[in-house]
């Protein structure tokens, strides 16, 4: 099978920015309902955590439970374990993709551009998690 070209990445990441935007702000929402108004504190780290918590939740249960976040659906891309007697990625090899992931978004996407120049054509997510990203037919 093809390799995932690096545009389908960005696209599949850009495209599940508006669902978790859509998450944040219902918990937003439910937590000011909460406190009857009062706005939560700017920088509270009780909220930030939260928040962050549900950004790696979307992203940790979607890939554990289908191998799909919306934008990989969208995109036609999944994530399968590089086992071959597994079927679907465990707790761990999805929250590890999910941290190393963040790292690698905080490089300016270098993880995605490692595929570039891997003789694997594997990013740094599915290296360190042992995941393969697939083109879906």
């Amino acid at each position: 099978m093809p390799e995932t070209p690096i545009w389908k990445h960005f696209a599949a990441l850009i495209y599940d920015v508006f669902p978790v935007i859509g998450l944040l702000l219902v918990t937003s929402m439910i937590v000011l309902l909460i406190r009857n108004g009062v706005e939560v504190e700017r920088f509270s780290i009780w909220f930030t955590t939260l928040l962050l918590a549900e950004v790696a939740l979307y992203f940790v249960y979607s890939w554990k439970i289908g191998g799909q976040t919306l934008g990989m659906r969208a995109w036609k891309i999944k994530i399968t374990p590089s086992q071959i007697d597994q079927q679907q990625l465990t707790w761990s090899q999805s929250i590890v993709r999910f941290l190393v992931g963040i790292l690698s978004i905080l490089l300016l996407g270098l993880g995605i551009f490692w595929k570039k120049i891997s003789p694997t054509k594997k990013s740094w997510m599915d290296m360190i998690s042992h995941s393969e990203t697939k083109n879906v037919i």
